[in-house]
């Protein structure tokens, strides 16, 4: 017996060095998380690292050392083996990125487990069956895919955004099925090489699920801290966007290279649905082409919003905002044009089709063009820039059961197609870009925002013309809307039928103050207190009647019955 003992171990010292190396691993990673990763701000991402690093090097080894047995039975056992303490660690370093607790975190670690005994029972069959050892080869496949399937959902839980999350969960079961499939008719093989794919997609998602929840958040805030909260969110979302297809594009990357999908990846991009000199689109063309679409329109969305950045934070609004429409409708052309090559439409079909939407202009396609091309000429022309205040009184639309002969409001956006006026009411009015260029339109703002009022006031004859220009001064220095360098006067108007009209001339700021008709009722209720208490009367409208010559007044007596004696 003592003399099988060295034999023994001399045999198996493979594994049991891989049992060493796995203890001392265990031991050097507890060692490093208390000494180096508590120190640091991210711990968990940090932490998920360090696990995901020894994980890899642990299977590294033990792949390395089953090299040296002859037998295969044990050299498939110590790569099992190593697959199995592999799995296990990058399931924790998923459980420590998400968070996850309680009994549902259990069910990779036991799908892992059981796929490993399964594995054991096909190396060192009881029963030697061909069906029964088939059967328990399915069923370890069946369970890998089950714990790989529960980790890759909970990795979507770290999204979070409830539609994104869920989109990833489908994406990403359907994946797993597909994989599942390819593997059972032995179409996938698992190797050395897929596994250290494997760990480092666990890796790029630690890192994806930080940059996602707390790095470009913690980017935004930084950057955009001068735009608006709507603009800055418009860039957070933007930038998780592209973030998370720039992930699933590397997902798909560490897939073809560190497995043999690569093959049917290629396949896919020649599976030819049209293909003709002229057009040439495949199912890879049309997978390109989404995936594009969302980077190209991401980024121009982000750079849009960025580029008021540019400007002082006194023009930002304006011109800033004119900028940014600007910037958006030459990258919609843009894009479009990237895209449609994309897709495989190439000149010869692009330049005949350009020619037909030439005649088709005269048709349906004129007020469409027509508004398009208004909207670059408005850009162009900087006639109408965002943030203007702009009244169009050729254009009447009804709102709220209220009919406005005009519309008067700020100017939000210039889009591809139309521009969206806001009104002092709230409502945001979508008017045709060639309703600008065809129709007056009265710009408040197009220099500067300064627009004059002249408001009149009439009094009665009896008051003194001084002491009323005098009170109506003292209402305008009273008045927060006014603009102190700018000149502001009382103008004795003229004798009115009833009244003496003063008309009292101050400057605003329209940008600031666009409640013209507030401003207004401002000025009538400070002055009607001002005129009542110094006694000048505000008149209302009364005639006199003069006869030439004398009346003569015929009083009619009612018949009253006679009062009884």
């Amino acid at each position: 017996m003592s003399s099988q003992l060295p034999i023994f171990l001399r045999e198996h010292a493979p594994f049991l060095l891989f049992i060493l190396l796995v203890v001392g691993a265990l031991g050097l990673e507890l060692l490093v998380r208390r000494l180096v990763v508590t120190r640091l701000k991210e711990r968990l991402v940090a932490d998920a690292a360090v696990i995901t690093v020894v994980s890899l090097a642990l299977f590294g080894a033990g792949w390395q050392l089953s090299d040296y047995y002859k037998e295969w039975v044990f050299r498939e056992l110590l790569r099992n083996t190593a697959i199995l303490v592999a799995a296990l660690h990058l399931t924790r370093a998923v459980h420590l990125l998400t968070g996850k607790r309680g009994r549902k975190k259990l069910l990779p670690y036991l799908a892992f487990i059981v796929a490993y005994l399964l594995s054991l029972f096909f190396l060192f069959p009881p029963v030697q069956n061909a069906q029964v050892l088939v059967w328990s080869v399915r069923l370890k496949k069946l369970f890998i895919f089950l714990g790989a399937t529960a980790v890759v959902w909970e990795i979507g839980e770290t999204l979070k955004n409830e539609f994104v999350a869920r989109i990833f969960r489908l994406s990403s079961t359907t994946a797993m099925l597909l994989l599942f499939g390819l593997w059972e008719v032995n179409y996938l093989n698992f190797n050395f090489k897929t596994l250290i794919g494997i760990a480092i997609i666990v890796f790029l998602t630690a890192v994806f699920t930080f940059a996602y929840s707390k790095g470009i958040p913690e980017l935004v805030k930084r950057v955009c801290k001068e735009l608006p909260q709507q603009d800055s969110k418009v860039v957070e979302n933007n930038l998780k966007s592209l973030l998370t297809v720039l992930y699933l594009i590397l997902l798909v990357k560490l897939l073809s290279g560190f497995s043999n999908l690569g093959s049917l990846f290629d396949k896919l991009e020649n599976a030819y649905l049209i293909k003709t000199d002229l057009v040439k689109i495949s199912v890879g063309n049309i997978i390109t082409f989404g995936t594009l679409a969302v980077i190209l329109f991401n980024l121009l969305n982000i750079v849009k919003k960025l580029i008021k950045l540019t400007f002082p934070k006194e023009r930002r609004e304006v011109e800033g905002g004119s900028a940014e429409a600007l910037i958006f409708n030459l990258g919609v052309l843009f894009n479009s044009i990237i895209l449609l090559s994309t897709l495989g439409i190439t000149w010869k079909v692009i330049l005949p089709i350009a020619g037909t939407l030439g005649v088709g202009l005269g048709f349906g396609l004129q007020t469409i063009m027509n508004n398009y091309v208004s909207g670059f000429i408005l850009l162009f022309s900087k006639k109408l820039k965002v943030g203007d205040i702009v009244e169009l009184p050729s254009v009447s639309v009804s709102t709220l059961g209220s009919t406005s002969p005009s519309v008067f409001g700020k100017v939000e956006d210039i889009g591809i197609l139309s521009t969206i006026i806001r009104t002092n009411d709230g409502v945001e009015i979508s008017i045709p870009n060639s309703s600008f260029i065809s129709s007056p339109i009265v710009n408040f703002s197009l220099k500067d925002p300064y627009v004059r009022l002249k408001i009149p006031v009439g009094v009665a004859y009896s008051s003194d013309p001084k002491e009323v220009k005098r009170l109506l001064e003292e209402v305008i220095e009273e008045l927060p809307y006014t603009v102190r360098f700018l000149p502001k006067m009382v103008r004795f108007e003229e004798l009115g039928d009833s009244a003496l009209i003063f008309r009292a001339i101050f400057w605003i700021d329209v940008r600031k103050d666009m409640w013209v008709r507030n401003i207004i009722s401002d000025f009538y209720f400070r002055a009607w207190y001002k005129l009542k208490e110094a006694g000048v009367e505000i008149p209302f409208p009364q005639n006199d009647v003069w006869f030439r010559n004398s009346l003569k007044v015929e009083i009619e007596r009612p018949n009253l019955p006679k009062e009884e004696s």
